[in-house]
């Protein structure tokens, strides 16, 4: 996957976040695992690139444009990275439970050991032009911008200041996103902002990876909840999924709500509404269920059993 593609998937996440860290249910275990197990995988690919090109300067200069490629997918690996730590941290701190976060933050301290890596081969400056070095450069502190964008909620809102590259910047993006909210126009800045990413991250060659990045995407994506989802598979505002999880609480859910109030809600015709039809009653039974079930855990020796059995 190249780094536009990557860019995109990070501001879809993002977009769409606040819709999965405003859920009440705990994250399947198994979705967990299979992030941080792929996402692991895909890191040590990069390490073990990285260290056969670092033992010669020879090696550097022979695969230059090579090097410059990897660089730059790595970075907006990092950016879409950062981005998924917060949000876990984010949705385990308003679920008062400690799930995903250690998980995310695992590895994201490896993409930050594998960075490190990255910086000592543009700091030594062997085997790289000096206008290859210029042009790294600039794309890192590019993409260094757009992280703290897609970040700019996250450090205002709810003060996750250790993910952002520059934190005043990332408060002033967060400060302009919340001002913008609930503008009409809301959804139009998010494809002004792809259309910004696809002219950041032109479409090209892209570095050699293995599956395990793309999986480690799908697992991010399936911790979505199934409300998040309309039944043409597209995700549905932010706003849509507040108006109808606001019912679903039992102090906000009124008894016997009239289906024409209901439909009403979701901005449909009164005329699509048949006479007399009722939503379902609430039974005194489900009012005195817990709203939210209790988070299932999960430890890292879960996941090393399973990359044993795995790799038997």
């Amino acid at each position: 996957m190249n780094s536009q593609l990557t860019a995109q998937v990070a501001a879809l996440i993002s977009s769409q976040s606040f819709s999965l860290v405003e859920g009440s249910d705990p994250f399947a275990p198994e979705l967990l695992c299979d992030f941080w197990s792929h996402g692991q995988k895909h890191i040590k690919h990069r390490r073990a690139t990285l260290d056969a090109f670092t033992q010669s300067e020879s090696k550097i200069e022979a695969a230059e444009n090579e090097l410059e490629t990897i660089f730059r997918d790595f970075f907006a690996e990092e950016m879409l990275i950062r981005v998924v730590t917060a949000i876990y941290t984010a949705a385990d701190q308003r679920r008062g439970q400690c799930q995903a976060e250690p998980i995310a933050r695992s590895l994201f301290l490896s993409f930050l050991d594998v960075k490190r890596i990255i910086l000592k081969i543009l700091v030594s400056e062997q085997g790289l032009s000096t206008e290859t070095l210029k042009r790294i450069n600039t794309t890192r502190r590019s993409i260094e911008r757009w992280t703290d964008m897609l970040l700019g909620q996250y450090v205002q809102r709810l003060g996750l200041d250790e993910f952002a590259h520059d934190v005043e910047r990332a408060r002033d993006f967060g400060e302009d996103q919340l001002s913008e909210q609930n503008a009409i126009h809301a959804a139009q800045t998010w494809n002004l902002i792809n259309a910004g990413l696809r002219v950041s991250f032109p479409s090209g060659l892209t570095s050699q990876t293995t599956a395990d990045w793309e999986s480690m995407l799908g697992a991010v994506l399936a911790c979505f909840p199934e409300d998040c989802f309309s039944q043409s598979a597209t995700i549905k505002s932010l706003r849509q999924i507040r108006y109808e999880r606001s019912g679903t609480d039992a102090e906000s859910s009124p008894n016997g709500l009239p289906e024409i109030f209901r439909q009403r809600m979701l901005g449909l015709s009164i005329s699509n509404v048949i006479p007399g039809k009722m939503s379902k009653q609430i039974s005194p039974s489900d009012s005195q269920k817990p709203a939210f079930s209790s988070p299932q855990s999960i430890s890292f020796t879960q996941i090393r059993h399973r990359n044993q059995k795995e790799s038997s």
